[in-house]
C-alpha cells in the first residue's frame, strides 16, 4: 500500500525518524513536502476564517491545504494510500494491518482512521471485521472531533474529499463527518502522535498554542449560521447511531510503540 508521508521540507529530525522508521518496519514510502504556512498573507488567512465558525491559525489553514495536496496525489495515482503526519508514530504490528485492509473489497467511500487519540468516539457496538491472527478489528465511528495524522483513504474517496473542501475548514473536525463517507477506527490503534506517548501525553488535545495572529469571521451572521450547520451534522451523525453506538476512548496498545524512544527531543 502507499504511504504518503506530509511533512515541511526543513523538519529533518522528523524526516530522519521517519526513513528510520519505515526501513525498520520494512515499508516504501515517499515524503509530500507540506504547505508552509509563511507563505499565507493576512489577507489568505482572512479569507479561509470566513469559511469556519471557530478561531483560525496561519498553521491551521496549512494542514488543510497540505491534506488537499495529498488527497490529490491519491486520486491521481488512482491507489489506495496510508496518509500519515510527520509525528506518527507506528506500532510494530502496522503491516498486519496494512495486509488486512489490502485484502479487503471495501467500498469507494471507506476510510480507515488509524490513528488513537486521548478522546472518546461514538462507535457502533460491535466490529465491522476483526483479524483473529492479529487481533485488530475495524469499528464504525459516527463521532470522531480530532485526528489526521494516520489514515487510510482510496482515490474515489480523496477525489470526493477534494470536492468537499474548496473553502477551508478545520480539517479534521470536517473530514470525518462527510454524510458519504463510511469511516471506521482500526483498534488496537496502530499510529499515535508523538505527544501523546509516554511523557509527552498531552492531556489537552485540543490546545492549538501559537505567537501568531489569530483570524475570525468578520460576519457575526455568517459565523452563526456556519455554527448552526456544524450542529446539524453533528446531530445528523447522532441519529445515524441511535441504539447502536456507544461513547468511548480507543483502544490501543502502547507496547508496540516501541519506535518513539528513537524520536530526538532535542
Amino acid at each position: 500500500m502507499n504511504i504518503l508521508i506530509i511533512s515541511r521540507k526543513s523538519e529533518n529530525e522528523r524526516r530522519r525518524f521517519q526513513s528510520q522508521q519505515m526501513a525498520r518496519l520494512g515499508l516504501t514510502y515517499r515524503f509530500l513536502d507540506a504547505f508552509e504556512a509563511s507563505d499565507l498573507s493576512p489577507e489568505d488567512c482572512q479569507k479561509a476564517a470566513n469559511n469556519w465558525p471557530s478561531p483560525t491559525l496561519r498553521q491551521d489553514i496549512a494542514c488543510f491545504t497540505s491534506h488537499r495536496m495529498a488527497w490529490k496525489v491519491v486520486a491521481e495515482r488512482n491507489e489506495q494510500t496510508i496518509i500519515l503526519e510527520d509525528d506518527a508514530v507506528l506500532s510494530t504490528d502496522i503491516v498486519e494491518v496494512i495486509k488486512t485492509i489490502r485484502a479487503r473489497d471495501d467500498a469507494w467511500n471507506c476510510v480507515y482512521d488509524l490513528e488513537f487519540v486521548p478522546l472518546p468516539h461514538i462507535m457502533a457496538k460491535s466490529p465491522l471485521w476483526m483479524n483473529d491472527d492479529s487481533g485488530h478489528k475495524a469499528t464504525r465511528v459516527f463521532q470522531n472531533r480530532l485526528g489526521l495524522a494516520g489514515y487510510v483513504i482510496g482515490p474515489q474517496a480523496a477525489a470526493r474529499m477534494l470536492e468537499d473542501t474548496k473553502d477551508y475548514a478545520l480539517v479534521d473536525a470536517h473530514f470525518w463527518h462527510r454524510s458519504w463517507m463510511a469511516a471506521f477506527q482500526i483498534e488496537p490503534a496502530p499510529v499515535v502522535q508523538l505527544r501523546f506517548l509516554g511523557s509527552s501525553a498531552d492531556s489537552a488535545p485540543f490546545v492549538r498554542a501559537s505567537e501568531d495572529d489569530t483570524f475570525r469571521p468578520t460576519s457575526k451572521l455568517r459565523k452563526h449560521f456556519m455554527r448552526l450547520r456544524l450542529e446539524f451534522i453533528k446531530a445528523r451523525n447522532l441519529v445515524k447511531a441511535h441504539l447502536r453506538s456507544e461513547k468511548r476512548q480507543i483502544d490501543m496498545d502502547t507496547a508496540k510503540f516501541a519506535f518513539a524512544s528513537d524520536y530526538d527531543h532535542s
